[in-house]
């Protein structure tokens, strides 16, 4: 009776309930305005925190060489850095199941902390044996990276308390071992030769997070199973089933705990000969074995000619091999993901899962891949201009991508069993998918001025390049029929792979020095950029096209156009210690385009009428911009959304 927005119908309905049931139906109304204003809070303290993360980082760095004798030094590099950042995720809000009131009245924003930490050290001794130079070296890396989840809970939690959990972890090491040798042969001018091996090891892990992370509990506190009573497990008042996890990053499971490692071995040899005045060639051959996946061989051919002094033609072929990464061979997780305003749990499996296994996902195979180049250089010492321009071509087949989301469906009982075991709704893999071919060219222009002690250092540069997917979709026979190939590599994963990045860019940088003081400006123009967030009504993989009265209406992908950024900063070198920096990145404070709100697509669902093809004029609502949130797009990035950054920097040098 004190809730004063409630009606008098609204009311007596409440108080009239007996059962559980009358009252969930006395309170299906919507007085969401009403409470908001009566908590003092109006929608946007509803939204998420959307631009730079915050970041926190340090770094510590080393480069030292002694000389032993005249021949032999010894020389050691490496460092240590630290990371911690914190992003948010979507806000949970009150009247949701993943929402956890009883801590949060108003719910939360549930944050992703990280702890990064990157540790390299390169050892060796490099000199001259006989008539040979030598470089002997041991190069050891690692890295870890820990996820503690803050301001979350998990909502199927009988009495939730916890806000904060231990989600595990990632690391990666490895261990190189060099040992080149090279030689430039005086009796035969131009001969330089270059051989040596390599031995590398690897090893990749995830560690799981705590129990109350990744765990989905009944209302008795146990883990559920395939055999937990529905009446066991935890709803909201509403009779929605409460998900398990800490919001926003559910822990590392024990199931998804790895740790794997391999290793290879590896010769080469490189031959560079002068055959004339003008002519260069290169040749190199390299041998590789793979602990997993075999050997491979690989070789590259480059020449040089020279017409004249200033102008010289180039050209180059090469082969190229690329095992799996160890993540892409081995990474399980289950994280959340929306679509549409609609939660998902979105799990990635590793290839020699069982889910993998019954969903006939081949194993993951190297990728393999040839490219060619051809160019020249050319210069007018009088102008002080030099040119280079360079047209490439690769190609690459088994190109290793992640596939669309798989949802669970009407599968097998043990299928449904091995999604619910790893708390997910949909699944996602790593494949060998997809060939792809690219194609570009680079064109560089380079202009130095002196005027006694004013240099002006002036380069332009354009590059366009364009990838394709080629061929068919490389899928899982079980997964190939039907809508499931679309699936497989959709139109938006087409999107991201050839369109999502700029295809042209363009630098013009200038470097003044003038005494002490040095000014740089460089301006860059990011060519357009395709947005791949279009609405699949369908859930088929495909964005189509449909036909209203007559005409062709398709559900466009949003384009972003080009945009110049400009830096500027200027210099000052007070003595030969002591440098001080003035800048500005961004400096117009440049932004990309706004992406576009709420719009109307067509249900392309045709029906065969009489003959013909008709397609419903059925609008469908489509918002990317999340109620406001993304107000740029969360997909694509040409130069970033954080507009203009000002610094000042000095450099002291002992």
């Amino acid at each position: 009776p004190q809730v004063g927005y409630f009606t008098t119908a609204q009311q007596s309905a409440i108080q009239s309930a007996t059962t559980i049931s009358a009252l969930q139906g006395a309170l299906g109304f919507d007085v969401t305005d009403q409470e908001i204003a009566f908590r003092g809070l109006n929608r946007k303290d509803f939204n998420m925190r959307v631009g730079q993360s915050e970041l926190i980082s340090g770094q510590f760095f080393l480069n030292s060489e002694y000389e032993i004798n005249s021949n032999v030094k010894a020389y050691a590099f490496g460092g240590y850095s630290y990371r911690n950042g914190n992003a948010a995720g979507f806000y949970r809000r009150p009247n949701a199941a993943n929402g956890t009131t009883s801590i949060y009245e108003n719910g939360h924003l549930p944050e992703i902390d990280s702890d990064v930490k990157d540790f390299s050290l390169a050892t060796g001794f490099k000199g001259r044996m006989g008539k040979f130079d030598f470089d002997f070296s041991n190069t050891f890396g690692t890295n870890s990276f820990d996820y503690t989840i803050k301001n979350t809970a998990n909502a199927s939690m009988p009495f939730p308390s916890k806000t904060e959990f231990n989600a595990g972890g990632l690391g990666f090491t490895q261990n190189t071992v060099n040992l080149d040798f090279t030689r430039k042969f005086d009796y035969l001018e131009g001969l330089n030769l270059a051989f040596g091996s390599e031995y590398r090891y690897e090893n990749y892990q995830i560690s799981a997070g705590e129990e109350s992370s990744w765990a989905l509990y009944d209302i008795n506190g146990n883990i559920q199973t395939a055999t937990t009573a529905n009446n066991l497990k935890p709803t909201t008042f509403f009779n929605a089933a409460r998900p398990g996890g800490a919001q926003v990053f559910p822990g590392f499971r024990p199931t998804n705990a790895t740790d794997k490692n391999r290793s290879s071995v590896a010769a080469y040899v490189d031959i560079e000969l002068d055959i004339t005045e003008k002519c260069l060639v290169s040749t190199a051959l390299r041998l590789e074995n793979y602990s997993d996946f075999g050997s491979t061989f690989n070789y590259k051919i480059a020449s040089r000619y020279k017409i004249t002094d200033n102008f010289a033609l180039r050209a180059a072929h090469s082969t190229g091999f690329r095992a799996p990464s160890l993540a892409q061979l081995y990474f399980q997780a289950t994280g959340t993901q929306f679509v549409g305003g609609e939660q998902f749990e979105v799990g990635t499996f590793a290839n020699d899962s069982q889910l993998a296994t019954k969903l006939g996902i081949p194993q993951l195979k190297q990728e393999v891949s040839q490219s060619f180049s051809a160019g020249f250089t050319a210069k007018i010492p009088k102008a002080n201009l030099s040119f280079t321009v360079d047209g490439f071509y690769i190609s690459i087949d088994d190109r290793v991508v992640l596939t669309d989301q798989f949802a669970r469906g009407a599968q097998t009982a043990d299928v449904q069993a091995i999604f619910n075991a790893a708390g997910a709704n949909a699944a996602t893999f790593f494949s060998n998918a997809i060939d792809t071919r690219t194609a570009g060219i680079e064109a560089v222009i380079a202009h130095k001025a002196t005027i006694g002690k004013t240099t002006l250092n002036s380069d332009f540069a354009v590059t366009q390049i364009k990838t394709e997917r080629v061929g068919d979709i490389k899928a899982s026979p079980l997964l190939a029929s039907g809508n499931n190939l679309n699936i497989y590599f959709s139109e938006r994963s087409r999107i991201f792979l050839e369109e999502a990045i700029p295809r042209f860019k363009a630098s013009l940088n200038n470097n003044l020095s003038v005494g002490k003081f040095n000014v740089y400006l460089r301006n860059v123009y990011f060519g357009e950029v395709t947005d791949p967030n279009a609405t699949d009504i369908n859930d088929n993989g495909l964005i189509e096209a449909t036909i209203i009265n007559g005409q062709a209406v398709e559900t466009e992908f949003p384009v972003f156009g080009g945009n110049i950024v400009t830096d500027l900063s200027v210099g000052y070198k007070i003595n030969e210690n002591l440098k001080i920096t003035l800048g500005a990145n961004n400096l117009f404070d440049i932004y990309p385009d706004l992406n576009i709100g709420p719009k109307t697509a067509r249900r392309p669902n045709a029906t065969l009428t009489n003959g013909a093809i008709m397609y419903p004029n059925t609008p469908v609502s489509i918002d990317l911009t999340s109620n406001d949130q993304f107000v740029y797009s969360r997909n694509v990035s040409q130069f970033g959304q954080n507009g203009r950054f000002l610094f000042a920097r000095l450099n002291f040098t002992f």
